[in-house]
C-alpha cells in the first residue's frame, strides 16, 4: 500500500475525514489552529484496521434512479459486489455544506454524502433475486404464465425476423409473426416526406367530402407504393412502420431521447413513455397552478417541479409525504428542515394514518383514515372562511391591474362568476353575458390569442 493511500485507507481517519468535511471544511483547505486540533486523530500511529471500501477503485460513481430525483451516489464494491450505497459527495443534492469542486479525488472519496432510505434500497433492486436478467419468451398460451428464457442474440433475431416464433403453442403453430424488418416498407426519406405533406392536407380537409376526393388523389399518386401504408384507404394511419411502438418505462431527458432516435430511425411515430401516478399528479398539478389568462383562457402552464421552499418556512402542513423516508430530494431537503425544527423556526404538522418519522418530529400529527383526506381538505377549507383566516386583499384582486394597484404579486379567479345550469357549474360569466333591461353591460369582444 502506497504511503498516499495508508494515509486515507484506515477507518478512523476515513470518519475524521468525513466528520471535516460534513462541516463544509476540506483538510487541505483547514487553518493551522483547526489542523492542529485534528492532526492527533488524522496521524495517530494507533494501529487500525484499514477501511477497503474508500479506496477509489472500490467505488463506483453513478445516479440514483429510484425516484425521478437522481441524486448522485457512490457504490462501494467488495470484491466486486455493491455492499453499500451512499451520497456522492461532489453532488449538492447530498452533501449540505457543499464539497468545493476543487477537492482532490483523493481527500473527497473517503467522504460519504448523503441518500434516503430508498436509495439504500438500491441494492435490493439490483441484487433481487426476482429480477428479470435473461430474455424470457412467453411458452404457452396468453395467460397462462409460462416462460422458457432464450439468448439475446435469439431475442434479437426473432424480433427482427419474425416466423413462426410460437410453432410450439397449441393453436399457434401456423401464426406468422412479423417482425420489424417487414413493418420497414418506408424507408425512402424523399418519398415518406411527400407522403407526409399530403397527409396533412387530408387531417386539415374540414368536409367529409373534400377529404373523400383527397385520399382518392393520394391512392392516385402513390399507386405504386400503396403497399406501404397500413390501411390506402386511410393513408392517415401512415406506413406500416408506424405499426412499430417502441414504448419505455420513465426515462427523462437523455435516455428518453435516446429512445426517440432510435424509433425515428426505424420510419415510426409511436415512440411513447409514462410517467407514475406521484409525478404525474405533481407535474400537472404544477401546470394548472402556472397558467396564464391568454387571449380569453387560461394556458401556457409549465410541466415542471414547483418545489416548497421548506427551508424559509414558518409552518408546512405535510400530506401523505413524508420527507425523512421519501418523497422528492429529501438527502437534500431534510437536512435543511432539519435545523429549522431544532431552532424552533419551522413548525411542521402531519397527515398520515401511519406514524412516520417525520410525524415523530411534528407539532401535530393527524392520524386521519385513508381516503378521507378530501374530508379534511374541505374541513380546512370551512374553518378558514368562518374564522375569516383567509387573505381577503389577495383574494380581491380579480386581475394583473388589480393586483398591481394593490401591491400583490399575483391575482386569483375567486371574485369570478361562474354560470350553473341544472346545478353543475359551466364557464366563467363574462359582463357581456350580463344584461339589465335586455342591454349586456359590455358587448362581446374577439381577443386575439398567440398563435393568430
Amino acid at each position: 500500500m502506497s504511503a498516499a493511500r495508508e494515509k486515507i485507507g484506515t477507518r478512523r481517519q476515513f470518519l475524521a475525514g468525513g466528520a471535516l468535511l460534513g462541516t463544509g471544511m476540506v483538510s487541505p483547505l483547514l487553518g493551522a489552529e483547526a489542523e492542529s486540533q485534528t492532526g492527533a486523530v488524522l496521524n495517530s500511529d494507533r494501529p487500525d484496521a484499514p477501511y477497503e471500501l474508500a479506496r477509489p477503485e472500490n467505488t463506483i460513481y453513478s445516479a440514483c434512479l429510484q425516484c425521478n430525483t437522481g441524486c448522485g451516489i457512490k457504490c462501494k464494491l467488495q470484491d466486486g459486489v455493491v455492499t453499500k450505497i451512499d451520497g456522492n459527495p461532489y453532488s449538492p443534492w447530498t452533501l449540505l455544506p457543499h464539497l468545493p469542486y476543487a477537492t482532490a479525488v483523493d481527500d473527497a472519496n473517503p467522504v460519504d454524502g448523503a441518500i434516503c432510505p430508498k436509495g439504500q434500497a438500491g441494492l435490493q433492486t439490483a441484487y433481487d433475486p426476482y429480477r428479470i436478467r435473461k430474455v424470457l419468451k412467453r411458452a404457452g398460451r396468453r395467460g397462462q404464465n409460462k416462460w422458457i428464457t432464450i439468448p439475446f442474440e435469439q431475442a434479437i433475431r426473432e424480433i427482427c425476423d419474425g416466423g413462426l416464433l410460437f410453432k410450439d403453442i397449441p393453436g399457434e403453430q401456423t401464426r406468422h409473426v412479423e417482425g420489424i424488418r417487414s413493418l420497414m416498407t418506408l424507408t425512402d426519406d424523399r418519398l415518406a416526406k411527400a407522403m407526409d405533406a399530403d397527409i396533412k392536407a387530408i387531417w386539415e380537409a374540414r368536409e367529409p367530402e373534400q377529404k373523400k376526393a383527397l385520399v382518392e388523389a393520394f391512392k392516385q399518386k402513390y399507386a405504386e407504393h400503396l403497399d406501404k401504408l397500413i390501411d390506402p384507404d386511410h393513408p392517415d394511419l401512415g406506413p406500416k412502420n408506424n405499426q412499430i411502438v417502441v414504448a419505455w418505462g420513465r426515462l427523462k431527458d437523455g435516455r428518453g431521447d435516446l429512445y426517440k432516435r432510435f424509433a425515428a430511425a426505424m420510419g415510426t411515430v409511436n415512440a411513447h413513455g409514462h410517467t407514475t401516478v406521484c409525478q404525474g399528479s405533481l407535474y400537472f398539478t404544477c401546470k394548472a397552478i402556472s397558467e396564464q389568462y391568454v387571449g380569453g383562457k387560461f394556458t401556457d402552464g409549465q410541466k415542471f417541479y414547483w418545489m416548497a421552499d421548506t427551508e424559509n418556512s414558518r409552518f408546512i402542513l405535510f400530506v401523505g409525504a413524508n420527507l425523512f423516508e421519501a418523497n422528492y430530494g429529501p438527502p437534500n431537503r431534510t437536512v435543511r428542515l432539519t435545523n429549522n425544527l431544532v431552532s424552533g423556526r419551522t413548525r411542521i404538522a402531519v397527515v398520515d394514518p401511519r406514524f412516520s418519522k417525520l410525524a415523530s418530529k411534528a407539532w401535530k400529527w393527524l392520524p386521519i383514515k385513508p381516503g378521507t383526506d378530501g374530508a379534511l381538505a374541505m374541513a380546512i377549507i370551512r374553518w378558514m372562511l368562518d374564522e375569516q383566516r383567509y387573505d381577503a386583499r389577495f383574494l380581491s384582486c380579480a386581475n394583473k391591474a388589480a393586483a398591481i394597484a394593490a401591491g400583490e404579486s399575483s391575482w386569483t379567479n375567486a371574485t369570478w362568476l361562474v354560470a350553473c345550469r341544472n346545478g353543475q357549474p359551466g364557464k366563467f360569466v363574462r359582463a357581456s353575458d350580463v344584461k339589465i333591461d335586455g342591454v349586456p353591460l359590455t358587448q362581446p369582444t374577439t381577443r386575439q390569442t398567440p398563435d393568430g
